[in-house]
């Protein structure tokens, strides 16, 4: 996990200016057209570019910000992607249950009544805080799930997501670390500028905050995703075919797998991981054509032998 990389990355792009110019627009007009709900529609493209940007760095592109001109797309995108953390997110509406209910006991009058609705809302917050760290920590499954084939369905795989993020814990625990720091460095930081020029640099500094917020979370899913597949195959490939081949593996087959993965290194990887991870499994298809390459040289071999042998007989009955 190149930390540093997804910060610096923004920058190395030759049209970088370009296209960080372009993404604050956007996000300044959906927060100045929020409130009649149209602005909603500019978060949900730049949500759908982010996921771009997430396969470009799981591809291995050298220059991984895309460039915004996939609109209706990225529209796409995002707005199914926002379904699948909607989905993710309704067991936290039910954990709140509790704590309604308990702050209408609270404000009776009955004493009793009001210690149990004081107990009803300690216990529902404690419940929805536990579930806000699962989300927290679930959170780069169910996008990396998502970013492969686009489908809802495929951020939705409970079981498969669980699984790859219990085999890569603790760099997934290090991303939702880093982008919560992120988000404190770079919300103060806009705040603090945006306060020097006068309250108005706000209107842009907390829009592009935000935009490079995003930018740098999702960077480190797409590392994530190169360094530790979920579908069964090293990091960059295009095969869409909808099966969680290393998700559905158990016990040490899947640490083992995931522990393979190539790293991420100056807008390249080093592959040497992703390679021995196909050799660490005798019935990939790699390990498949080596053994018949193998099998056809003994082949070749047994017949080499036994005309030779054959002569030998020849020479002698002569």
């Amino acid at each position: 996990m190149e930390i540093s990389k997804s910060i610096s990355f923004i920058t190395e792009d030759p049209r970088w200016q370009q296209k960080l110019l372009t993404g604050t627009g956007v996000m300044v007009a959906s927060a100045i057209l929020s409130f009649v709900l149209i602005g909603i529609l500019g978060f949900l493209i730049v949500a759908g570019y982010t996921v771009r940007l997430l396969q470009n760095v799981r591809d291995g592109q050298p220059y991984p910000l895309p460039e915004w001109d996939q609109w209706g797309e990225d529209f796409a995108r995002g707005l199914k992607l926002f379904v699948v953390a909607l989905i993710w997110g309704l067991p936290a509406l039910v954990l709140a249950i509790p704590s309604i209910v308990g702050n209408a006991l609270a404000s009776s009058n009955s004493d009793a009544a009001a210690a149990f609705g004081a107990i009803l809302v300690i216990c529902g917050s404690c419940l929805s805080i536990l579930y806000g760290l699962f989300l927290a920590v679930i959170q780069p499954g169910y996008t990396i799930a998502f970013a492969q084939d686009e489908q809802i369905n495929s951020g939705i795989r409970l079981r498969e997501i669980w699984t790859w993020t219990q085999a890569n814990i603790g760099q997934v625990v290090v991303v939702a670390l880093v982008y919560i720091a992120a988000s404190i460095a770079i919300s103060l930081v806009a705040g603090i500028v945006g306060a020097l020029l006068c309250l108005v640099g706000l209107i842009v500094t907390i829009p592009l905050g935000a935009l490079a917020t995003a930018l740098i979370q999702y960077h480190m899913y797409g590392q994530l995703a190169y360094a530790f597949p979920m579908w069964g195959s090293s990091g960059g490939s295009d095969d869409n075919s909808g099966g969680f081949g290393l998700a559905a593996a158990t016990g040490a087959g899947v640490a083992a797998a995931a522990g393979a993965g190539a790293t991420y290194v100056a807008g390249s990887y080093d592959t040497t991981a992703a390679d021995d991870f196909t050799t660490d499994f005798p019935d990939t298809p790699a390990a498949s054509d080596s053994g018949s390459s193998d099998s056809g040289s003994s082949d070749s071999g047994s017949s080499d032998s036994g005309s030779s042998d054959s002569g030998s007989t020849s020479s002698d009955n002569n």
